[in-house]
Order: structure tokens, then C-alpha cells, then sequence
């Protein structure tokens, strides 16, 4: 492998999450590289110019104004999850810095409104004029117990969700938020994959992304004067979802503000239009063999589209599109560096999983190579979270190396219905973890695996079911990369990290609530657990952590590595001072990488 290729494939994305702004004309998107995050602009004539430098930081959820005259973004120290609310006049370039006495969590702009922006600080909703230089932001209601805010397009607080004892939760809703009723009621296991989409332009109906009473995760319309529930789209088998950057598989015409198209996924990406003339607009997007076309944003006349062509084997490249026409236009890469290089790409990988479960996912294997091979089995986190036909910089990496990786959407992952992820309540360390065991047997039996030299790599619940699969199957599992791994579920239900408290009483049915409703008791839970199951026999680990993550303690993963070092099994120990729950940055990637190539070379020992 190349330096080049190599450093391009180490490194994160260059550009990324592109906003368009509300004329079609400028777009305004992330760039990475060694020092950092930056935030610039692309004109129409398809010059570039950075707008602000944010090194050192990391910056989310880019929006324009609806006359495009102020961009607002969140940003906050790398590894940290602090979020602050900061802008900036595009005529001027004059940085807008919103105070707050504590992170930003969300924000809302008015439809046509463009000067007033509200957004919470500790729970409370703060409104400011934009177009006031003068004004003083000020708060306009306190948080009553409100969990999620509920705000419209005039920017006006209308309820919210409210989490209770039990762990279900109401949405409210009312013009008065003291006489605000409850709508909807979500129990526990449809809590999770609520997500507020918005009110219609008249704010008379509330869409929200929801399994409530559904076998899918499906697009509903709640009437705020009736409480009548509506469905707009659901699909028999699969859930409403899309690839993270172009957001949760629901689109609006940016016109009517009325929903026009829903995306599934099972194994490809598949569009469900909602009207006659979007069913036109979206045709030239369906998946090809080579790409899946994905809509990121859309002009305010609705005449231009920022769409996404992502690729298995090559960076996805952003274009401007004509829905009218169906002609697109070429905009920039994410990865320019890696254009031109031949990549391998992923094959479909589908199985049975021991006790009788159709289960899929993807494998990728190095060029011009037959199995069997030495396989690394990259587990997704979560756990609901899932595998997607797309880029994978870290297995093209492993795959440059002579290594074949299996990507497996084991039960609890998302995307399938609310059965195939409720399926994974109880089963950490459980059927899931079975799930990626019989995944390794069944790719040994088809000759893609050589059984010998099999190594588990994840992050976050993917590392934590990457060092149980090293301290309770060495047999199968001969060494094991782990970052940021939870690794006591005894501790971590009995006192969850406060990054987690909101969700506590969700998270603990997870791990300890079987599917017939019997609790683990802490034996068990111990049984599932890396630091209790480690022994002397445990194969090689190396983990990685972040010392600012709010979600795995240090100490926890410190404990660990501590008891594995007493024991004499082979760990080594990454440990990075300015991430948190990821590894973000190009040179921790880099020193990271290195040692996951060193570390595989000394245990799987290509031949």
C-alpha cells in the first residue's frame, strides 16, 4: 500500500455535511484535515473560501436562515458532547455567539421569519433576534419536566415529551404549556426511536417518526386540536431510516412544508414517494450495482437538490441536481485523495443464525484474493445501530492488509421492525453475541475464513462485544481491538454514567430484561461481562479510549486493563487525552491504525 493511499485512507472525510443555502446558490459545508475542523463556503461558480476555523473542535447541525442571510451551527471541544450555539452573517462574516448557560442541545429558525432563532439552555427556551444586534437573547419559558422541546415554524413553544417513572413517555401538546395534554403515550420499547420531525406550516399537525402501535418504525401526523393520530407512510417489513447525513428518511417539500418521500433500507436504499410528481423526481435516484443516490437538501423554490452519490469501493461525491429534468451535476468529493484508486467492494453475506433467524450484513475481501483469510469481524455499536451498504475507510484499510472483514447487522440492530431490534433486549453477551460466532462458522464453512486467525474489532458496543468475544471465546476469537468499550454491565446497570441517566430505566430493560420479561440478576449479568469473564486464557486485547468520553468511564476501561495485566494476558493500552467517545483526529487515527496493523500482524500472523 501507497503512503498516499494509506494516509488517505487513515485519515477522517475532508469534506462533509453540506448544507445548500435557501437560493440554491452557495453551499456551505465541514472540512477536515490535520489541524482540524473548518467551516467553508462553495459560490456557484464553484470557488471555495473558508469562513471560520474551528481547530481543535468539532462542528454539527449547519443551518441557514430562510433568506439565507445568517448560518447557524453547533460546535464544542473534540471529545467533549458540550454543545454552544454560535452563527454567522454571510454579508459580513461577523460571528454570532449566542450565550447559554449550559449546552445547546437543539435549536429551531422560523419558517419565514429569518431573524429569530430559539434554542434550549438547561432545559429552558431562550428566543433571539438575529436581526438586532443590540438585543439581548431572553428566555421565554422555563423547562416544566420537558424532556425534548416542542417548537413550531413561528418559533413558538408548543409542548413537549415528557419521560416518566416508568420509563414511558407522553407527548404534550398545547398553545398554553400549562394546560399542555398528553397526545400520544409511547411505552419503554417505543421510546428509543421517537424522533420529532416538525409541525406543518399551519401548526395544526405534528409528524413524528415513531413505532407507537406499529410493527415498523413509521411516519405519523398527531392533529393538535383532535389528538387524532394519522399515518402518512409505513412500510410492512421495514423501518422508516436513510444514511446518517442526509437525515432519518423523511423529506418536505420545501414549499408546503408537507412530507413528500420516505426511504427503508435493507440491504440498498429504497425511495417511497408520497405524491404522484415525486415519484417522477425521485425514478433517476434509485440504487445502482455502483452507487446509492441520497437526497441531502433542497432549495427553498424546491428547483435545486443537493444530493449524495455514495459508493462501496470510492468516496461518495455530492452533486447538484434538477428534479425536474433528472440531470445532475458534479459538486466535490468528501474524499478527493482517494479518486482514481482500485478499492474492493462489499458483498452482500447472509445467513441463518443458530437457533433457526435470518440475519444479513456484508463482508469485504482484499483484492484478487480467494478465501480462506484471515478476517477481522468489525461489530457496529449501538447495539441499535446497523451496517450500511457504503464506505468503509477502516475495512479498506484492514482489506489493503491481505485481511477480509465481516459486517453483521446481529439482532437488535435497526432498520429491520421493532421485533428484530426488541430481539436484542436481554441478549447483550446473549443470541446477539451468538449472532456474530455463527456469522465467523458460516463464513469458515463457505472457505472465507480461515477459523485460525479470526479477530474482533468494534467501538463502544461494538468494542464491548469485541472483548467479551476475546476473554469468554479465545477458542474462536484470537485477539480483540476495543475503543471506548463498556466493560461491567453490572456496574453499568446498577449505576449507569450520568450521560445515560435520562434513559436509564430504557437502557437497564436492554441489558437485563429478557423477552419474557425475566431479569438477569447481577450473576448473570457478570457471566456477560468482559471484566468478570476475563482469565488467564483470555487471547490478546488492545484498547483504546478517550479520556473526555461521557458515556464509558475511564476508571472502568483503567480497571480493566489492570486486572488483564495482573492476570498476564496480553493488552495493550491506548489511551488518548483530547477525544472522547471516538477518535477523531487525523494524527490520533494515525497512531491508532498503526497499532492495529502492528497488533493484528503479531496475532493473526498473515502467512
Amino acid at each position: 500500500m501507497s503512503l498516499l493511499l494509506r494516509r488517505a485512507l487513515l485519515a477522517q472525510e475532508r469534506n462533509t455535511f453540506p448544507r445548500l443555502s435557501p437560493d440554491g446558490q452557495r453551499i456551505v459545508f465541514i472540512r477536515t484535515d490535520d489541524a482540524g475542523q473548518e467551516l467553508w463556503l462553495r459560490a456557484n461558480d464553484g470557488s471555495e473560501h473558508q469562513l471560520a476555523a474551528h481547530h481543535g473542535e468539532m462542528i454539527t447541525d449547519l443551518r441557514w436562515t430562510a433568506d439565507g442571510s445568517v448560518l447557524l451551527y453547533r460546535c464544542t471541544e473534540r471529545g467533549r458532547e458540550s454543545w454552544r450555539l454560535t452563527g454567522m452573517r454571510m454579508g459580513s462574516l461577523e460571528r454570532i455567539r449566542l450565550p447559554a448557560s449550559g449546552p445547546v442541545a437543539e435549536y429551531w429558525l422560523a419558517h419565514h421569519d429569518s431573524a429569530v432563532v430559539v434554542y434550549t439552555s438547561r432545559g429552558d427556551l431562550i428566543r433571539a433576534d438575529l436581526a438586532d444586534r443590540d438585543a439581548q437573547p431572553v428566555v421565554i419559558a422555563k423547562n416544566p419536566g420537558y424532556h425534548r422541546w416542542l417548537v413550531d415554524g413561528q418559533a413558538r413553544p408548543r409542548g413537549g415529551t415528557r419521560l416518566t417513572e416508568d420509563g414511558s413517555a407522553h407527548v404534550l401538546l398545547g398553545d398554553d404549556l400549562d394546560s399542555a395534554r398528553s397526545v400520544l403515550k409511547l411505552e419503554v420499547e417505543e421510546v428509543i426511536d421517537l424522533s420529532i420531525q416538525g409541525f406543518s406550516r399551519d401548526g395544526e399537525r405534528l409528524f413524528l417518526l415513531t413505532s407507537y402501535g406499529a410493527a415498523t418504525r413509521r411516519l405519523i401526523a398527531i392533529d393538535s386540536s383532535s389528538a387524532a393520530v394519522h399515518t402518512v407512510y409505513e412500510h410492512a417489513q421495514l423501518d422508516i431510516e436513510s444514511y446518517p447525513i442526509a437525515g432519518e428518511g423523511v423529506w418536505f417539500d420545501p414549499r408546503t412544508g408537507e412530507p413528500d418521500v420516505c426511504t427503508v433500507m435493507d440491504q440498498r436504499l429504497h425511495y417511497h414517494a408520497l405524491s404522484p410528481e415525486m415519484a417522477t423526481a425521485v425514478r433517476p435516484l434509485a440504487a445502482t450495482p455502483h452507487d446509492s443516490a441520497v437526497i441531502i437538501d433542497r432549495s427553498a423554490d424546491d428547483r435545486t437538490w443537493l444530493i449524495v452519490y455514495v459508493r462501496d469501493n470510492g468516496p461518495i461525491s455530492y452533486h447538484a441536481f434538477d428534479p425536474a429534468s433528472g440531470k445532475s451535476e458534479p459538486l466535490f468529493d468528501n474524499r478527493p485523495d482517494l479518486a482514481g484508486h482500485r478499492l474492493p467492494k462489499l458483498e452482500d453475506f447472509h445467513y441463518v443464525a443458530g437457533d433457526g433467524r435470518p440475519l444479513s450484513g456484508y463482508l469485504m475481501r482484499p483484492l484478487d484474493c480467494d478465501g480462506p483469510l484471515p478476517t477481522v469481524v468489525m461489530v457496529h455499536g449501538g447495539p441499535a445501530g446497523r451496517d450500511l451498504w457504503r464506505f468503509y475507510a477502516d475495512a479498506q484499510y484492514l482489506a489493503s492488509l491481505g485481511y477480509l472483514s465481516l459486517h453483521i447487522n446481529y439482532r437488535g440492530s435497526r432498520g429491520f421492525g421493532i421485533d428484530f431490534r426488541q430481539s436484542g433486549n436481554g441478549e447483550w453477551g446473549g443470541r446477539m453475541q451468538e449472532d456474530l460466532y455463527d456469522a465467523v462458522s458460516v463464513a469458515i464453512s463457505r472457505g472465507l475464513v480461515d477459523g485460525d486467525r479470526v479477530a474482533f474489532l468494534g467501538a463502544s458496543y461494538g468494542g464491548y462485544a469485541a472483548l467479551l468475544g476475546s476473554t469468554a471465546r479465545p477458542d474462536l476469537v484470537r485477539c480483540a481491538i476495543a475503543i471506548s468499550a463498556p466493560c461491567d454491565l453490572v456496574s453499568f446497570v446498577q449505576k449507569p454514567p450520568p450521560y445515560w441517566q435520562p434513559l436509564s430505566i430504557l437502557l437497564r430493560r436492554q441489558i437485563s430484561q429478557l423477552s419474557d420479561g425475566r431479569q438477569l440478576n447481577d450473576q448473570e449479568l457478570a457471566r456477560r461481562s468482559p471484566i468478570h469473564t476475563l482469565s488467564k486464557s483470555s487471547s490478546p486485547i488492545l484498547l483504546a479510549h478517550g479520556i473526555r468520553d461521557p458515556r464509558v468511564p475511564e476508571a472502568e476501561v483503567d480497571r480493566f486493563v489492570a486486572k488483564a495485566q495482573a492476570m498476564g494476558v496480553p493488552v495493550r493500552y491506548l489511551r488518548f487525552a483530547d477525544e472522547g467517545h471516538h477518535v477523531k483526529s487525523n494524527a490520533n487515527r494515525a497512531v491508532l491504525f498503526r497499532a492495529i496493523e502492528e497488533f493484528l500482524e503479531a496475532h493473526l500472523a498473515i502467512r
